[in-house]
């Protein structure tokens, strides 16, 4: 698709979204953040209707675009995570970026950024400054530290923060060191919580009138947050929780097994009833009664656990995967596969319910595997309606339709090196 096309397909994507009944249409979100944290809520956003404007400063394109690129073409990371967005570039550094991003943020109703504290400031738009020109303006920040604190100031990636919270610490084997998760799972966490509060600060905001509000993120907290009852058994006990592997400090038996042809299994059986039948099923009824055995607070002692992840074990590594999936099944048993990425692209409820979408791209003019929006409302639609888009494919649409420049202004804004 040639770039005429492409400013005709956004144009045709911004009509299509005004016109539609998605519950965030009217809201305006500038995404001035880069990477994964903050840009997340704005995606998640996005996927209800909110119109985003994504902006990466010329010539210095977001680095998930390099990230598994496939073909020298499919950019997986930025065709996923920055769906539904329109981008833009503008130099914020340039004096007329400053003002064409004033005028944006007038006609904005929430801006997400995720810059170490105090870049927005230096660049001359401060909390205070935002609010002069939209007092009704949502921001919304993620940094690695949050904005208080002696940490503030310091760089912060979402690596840094999942090993502060205590996470990567616990995700570990008791033998093994501790372990990084394989996603960017600190910042899509706090993008979830930033999409919370924005949606929450919105109750009450109304453009350029009333409800502006900052909201602080810190990268590490909300992930922390999750582990809060780990946190408090260690103030209540002095015991600090150890890596435990697949299994918890809090449950019995919990744990991945593996069949007899070298596939594996998750087994959550820890509540009574599931235990009792699955010690039916392995042959050891008599562990129902059996001291050590009879409640989950007996069973998460380590020698009992060892016992229970023997006989279990066995019993699975005696079977073929369908054959445990059958037998767990018919007794009740809460166990499932461990799938890979191919296991969920062939697996049929995946498929039936419909948690993978296909999108059309229309760079490449191909459909995309993509999953679906996760958050699924009975009366009101969430959708992908296309996936990311080149570096500065939406400037046409943006700097003309919406803030009303010309195209021979949209031309020399280029030669000037402020968009």
């Amino acid at each position: 698709m040639g770039s005429t096309d492409l400013v005709a397909f956004i144009r045709k994507q911004r009509e299509r979204r005004e016109s539609s009944n998605l519950p965030l249409k009217a809201i305006r979100i500038i995404d001035v953040g880069s990477v994964v944290a903050a840009p997340y809520a704005a995606t998640l956003l996005g996927d209800f209707g909110a119109e985003v404007i994504k902006i990466e400063p010329p010539n210095v394109p977001d680095a998930i675009r390099f990230w598994a690129v496939v073909e020298g073409k499919y950019q997986p990371f930025w065709l996923v995570a920055s769906r539904n967005k329109l981008p833009i570039t503008l130099n914020l550094k340039h004096p007329e970026g400053k003002k064409i991003f004033s005028q944006m943020v007038e006609r904005a109703d929430v801006l997400l950024e995720n810059m170490r504290p105090g870049t927005l400031d230096r660049l001359g738009f401060s909390v205070e400054k935002l609010w002069e020109i939209n007092k009704g303006l949502i921001i919304g920040r993620i940094s690695g530290y949050g904005q208080t604190g002696p940490y503030a100031a310091k760089p912060g990636f979402g690596t840094l923060a999942e090993a502060m919270s205590g996470f990567t610490y616990l995700n570990a084997h008791p033998d093994s060191p501790p372990t990084n998760p394989p996603l960017p799972l600190a910042d899509m966490i706090a993008g979830v919580h930033l999409a919370l509060g924005v949606m929450i600060a919105l109750r009450e905001q109304k453009r350029g009138e009333k409800g502006g509000q900052e909201i602080d993120l810190s990268l590490y907290e909300p992930l922390f947050s999750f582990l809060g009852a780990d946190f408090l058994f260690y103030t209540l006990t002095g015991k600090i929780p150890e890596p435990m592997g697949n299994e918890t400090n809090f449950t019995a038996p919990r744990n991945s097994f593996q069949t007899k042809e070298g596939k594996w299994v998750a087994l959550s059986a820890s509540a009574q009833a599931p235990f009792e039948r699955m010690m039916d099923l392995v042959g050891h009824p008599e562990l129902k009664t059996t001291p050590g055995f009879r409640n989950n607070e007996e069973r998460t002692k380590k020698e009992n656990r060892e016992v229970l992840n023997r006989i279990i074990g066995e019993w699975i590594r005696s079977k073929t995967l369908k054959e445990v999936l059958e037998e767990c099944e018919k007794a009740e048993v809460t166990i499932g596969p461990v799938y890979n990425m191919q296991d969920i692209a062939h697996d049929l409820h995946v498929k039936e319910r419909g948690s993978i979408t296909a999108v059309y791209d229309p760079v490449s003019g191909t459909p995309l595997s993509l999953p679906a929006v996760p958050i699924r409302f009975s009366q009101i639609p969430g959708e992908i309606r296309f996936p990311g888009l080149p570096m500065g494919s939406a400037n046409e649409v943006i700097y003309q339709d919406l803030l009303g420049y010309s195209m021979e202004e949209i031309r020399q804004m280029r030669v000037k090196g402020v968009i």
